[in-house]
């Protein structure tokens, strides 16, 4: 019976719970939920800040280690294009990436890395176009000899060393290994409390019963940490949506990615009459990932929880249409070959990947990095937007110092994770009617 299972599910928790309790008695014993890149950063910056002999550190993950974005992101890093709040953020973490690929022995890493703004078709020629053979062809230096000087205009966004790139799976399956962090599967399906002290939690409860105990519990599930909303009692708001959007990565044998791959540079193009804003980052191992294809969808609420159509990394799926449109949309950013100008020439075939993944969200888009004030040891990393990759360093070593009781090296006040509640949240019995803000952005 129903009944008889939660009983048995109750019961076995409690056991893995007093077995684990004992099995490390000197050892402070940290739970990160989410094997993606804040975690597994997080579980390395512990080890290299602090003593390995005093903390066992498990990393709770459903599907597998860099299973969504942290997996599947193109990996672009650019050390000055924080905002004023950011910036810090953005500099501090460029630089630790850099030392990081030296000491992980990183190859997708790329320093020096010249980033392009490209303007064409819709954002450059009058529409409808003209012939281009009435149109004086002008490459600037930095022009790859791939991209069609006839229908693009390209300038140079940043000093090249400002740039850089690395293959976020590469990055995070390093620092996983490099922790000495245990990986235990199986879905996170709630907290334990501490029977004495209801602000602390004590483990993370799986589906199937098991509990990994904690003293310290950080939360890094990118999307899926709207969960913490049903974990948490006392109405508490964690207002996360994710942004769901495709990508595809071509194979280094493909002859485009081929002739991408001769002259590295980093993309971002203006948007045209297929929907895509491509950006293009042809990687070290001839690959070339492109994203910036349109059609992005936002996910929240129920499609986050278990029984949505996203409730979890293994459920994205590429769009197919978007995958058309960015092949069309690549396609007439190449050059034509032996000046051949019939604008209705047959695209190239390409051969590559299709994935898709989600962008962690907040509504004012900025990170939620920091202790609960109402659970003081519980630790969120999330909503890194677009630049998760790039502060995944960072954020690994703030949360790091949290935990060690150092004071971080950014002031995260900007980042409070409780910085969407009205009020401070009440512990013990849920309030129905807490208000809740900032549902999109």
């Amino acid at each position: 019976t129903t009944t008889t299972t939660t009983t048995r599910r109750v019961l076995a928790a409690a056991a893995s719970l007093m077995k684990m309790a004992t099995e490390q008695p000197n050892k402070k014993r940290v739970a990160i939920v989410g094997g993606g890149l804040q975690g597994c950063a997080t579980a390395y910056y512990l080890r290299a800040l602090g003593d390995p002999a005093t903390f066992d550190v498990t990393i709770v993950e459903r599907t597998g280690v860099a299973s969504a974005a942290s997996g599947k992101g193109g990996g672009f890093l650019a050390r000055n294009w924080g905002s004023r709040t950011t910036r810090k953020l953005h500099e501090l973490s460029f630089d630790l990436h850099r030392e990081l690929a030296a000491s992980l022995g990183l190859s997708s890493y790329r320093a020096n890395l010249p980033t392009l703004e490209v303007t064409g078709e819709l954002g450059l020629r009058e529409w409808p176009p003209r012939d281009k053979t009435a149109k004086p062809i002008k490459r600037a230096a930095l022009h790859p000899d791939w991209l069609d000087a006839s229908d693009t205009k390209a300038k140079l966004m940043d000093a090249p060393e400002a740039t850089a790139q690395v293959a976020p799976r590469e990055l995070c399956e390093a620092l996983f290994e490099a922790s000495g962090a245990t990986l235990v599967r199986g879905a996170a399906a709630g907290l334990e409390f501490d029977a004495k002290d209801e602000r602390r939690v004590a483990g993370v409860r799986l589906d199937d019963g098991r509990v990994v105990p904690c003293d310290e519990c950080v939360v890094a599930l990118g999307a899926w940490s709207v969960l913490l909303e049903d974990w948490l009692p006392g109405g508490f708001a964690l207002p996360m949506e994710g942004v769901y959007s495709s990508s595809i990565v071509l194979d280094s044998r493909d002859a485009v990615a081929q002739k991408i791959a001769d002259a590295p540079r980093a993309l971002f193009c203006a948007e045209d009459s297929n929907s895509c804003h491509l950006e293009v980052y042809p990687r070290p191992d001839g690959t070339v990932y492109v994203c910036g294809i349109g059609g992005s969808d936002h996910v929240r609420g129920p499609r986050l929880r278990e029984g949505g159509d996203l409730q979890d990394a293994s459920k994205m799926r590429a769009n197919p249409a978007r995958v058309e449109a960015a092949v069309r949309s690549l396609s007439g950013l190449l050059a034509r070959e032996d000046d051949d100008d019939d604008d209705d020439e047959a695209a190239p075939a390409m051969a590559f990947e299709t994935q898709a993944c989600m962008r962690p969200c907040a509504p004012d888009a900025l990170p939620l990095i920091g202790r609960l004030s109402a659970w003081p040891n519980v630790c969120v990393a999330t909503g890194h937007n677009c630049w998760g990759i790039l502060w995944a360093p960072i954020t690994g070593k703030l949360v790091a110092e949290l935990i060690l009781g150092r004071t971080p090296s950014v002031d995260l006040t900007a980042f409070a994770p409780e910085r969407f509640m009205p009020r401070a949240p009440k512990r013990g019995r849920a309030v129905a009617d807490a208000q809740r803000v900032g549902e999109q952005w």
